[in-house]
């Protein structure tokens, strides 16, 4: 059974990938060499450099190259915040943003986003507690937690990458996920590193605005580290499907041409799109609820509460995260209107009045 993923852990999609990627020489159960390389190899790969991330180009007024969603929310107020859908993993065209988005970026004050990366990659290579949190530490391994066919699948699937090391054998399912995801990735094209948080996140701190962050690192963590081992197996097997690395490729770049156009939609949140429900147990049906309550439900209502602080506040927010949370009846749009807040979807900076924010009576 495949689960659909829409890349919502920020931190997943681009920071635990180059840490794995770049771990091809170290000595088996020399942990600390493990987490030595680990932490270099972030540093080195994953940080993005003021070349490649800090020029990022202003879109023209008359031809917008893509046109991702957006939206306008307002209560009445009259407080307001702007609503951008991200994707985590990139190409180029993320640096040619439509000009409905440069005018909502230039009245916004501060930017929140699922996790505010330029922190991680600070402290990444000092954080002893983030090595801690992503190597067994029960003395177990990844083989103590997903079935022999899945673990040997998924080794042969490395192995014919080049990516394969022994030593992966310690890493938690998140590890897992981030090296498989990131072939995909790498195979449809997209680089983690022209993902919408981190190129905006970049810009918007050389641009002197605040930014906020609506989880952590530490929660995007603990969400994946609790995840059961019947879970685990589900997530991990999809990828050991006939020709799935090939299928998922696809799905990725169908997807990301739907980001780059607006076109997402809750069929492309929703598994039951995709999955056949009355083939499943009761086993696999309770598993898909508990992956979706934990990825996407709860944490939607999460993002939705800070938002409206935001919205309430003295600055001009704009909230940037995954463009699946958004979406869907449980989605963060869905939500502010079951509270009577008004939602608009942004096609024209005509759309966008700038409206001047009077600080709060004391």
């Amino acid at each position: 059974m495949k689960i659909k993923k829409i890349i919502c852990s920020a931190m997943a999609a681009l920071l635990v990938i180059p840490a794995l990627s770049g771990c091809k020489h170290i000595e088996k159960n020399d942990m600390f060499k493990v987490e030595s390389q680990t932490s270099k190899t972030v540093s080195a790969v994953s940080k993005p450099t003021d070349e490649s991330n800090t020029q990022v180009s202003q879109s023209s007024t008359d031809k917008n190259l893509i046109t991702p969603l957006m939206w306008k929310a307002e209560d009445s107020d009259g407080n307001y915040a702007y609503l951008f859908g991200s994707i985590h993993a990139a190409d180029d065209m993320v640096n040619h943003l439509p000009d409905y988005f440069e005018k909502a970026y230039s009245d916004s004050e501060m930017l929140a986003f699922e996790v505010d990366m330029s922190d991680i990659f600070a402290s990444i290579s000092t954080d002893t507690k983030f090595l801690t949190d992503i190597i067994y530490s029960d003395g177990t391994t990844i083989k103590d937690h997903i079935s022999t066919e899945t673990y040997s699948s998924l080794v042969d699937i490395l192995k014919s990458e080049g990516m394969y090391n022994a030593m992966y054998d310690y890493y938690k399912p998140l590890m897992w996920e981030s090296l498989l995801e990131n072939i995909i990735i790498s195979k449809a094209g997209l680089n983690a590193s022209n993902g919408v948080d981190i190129t905006l996140t970049t810009r918007a701190k050389k641009d002197g605005k605040e930014i906020n962050e609506v989880e952590s690192m530490e929660f995007q963590m603990s969400m994946f580290n609790d995840f059961s081992d019947e879970l685990v197996e589900l997530m991990l097997a999809q990828y050991a499907e006939t020709n799935a690395i090939e299928e998922q490729t696809k799905e990725i770049k169908n997807l990301y041409e739907k980001w780059k156009t607006g076109t997402m939609s809750s069929e492309d949140v929703s598994d039951e799109a995709d999955i056949d429900m009355d083939s499943l147990t009761e086993e696999q049906k309770a598993l898909l609820d508990e992956y979706n309550k934990s990825m996407l439900t709860d944490r939607n209502a999460g993002m939705t509460e800070k938002l409206i602080e935001y919205m309430k506040g003295d600055k001009t927010a704009m909230l940037v995260v995954g463009s699946a949370h958004f979406l869907g009846d449980d989605g963060i749009i869905s939500l502010l209107q079951k509270q009577g807040i008004t939602v608009t979807k942004i096609t024209s900076p005509d759309q966008i009045t700038v409206t001047e924010k009077l600080p709060e009576a004391a």
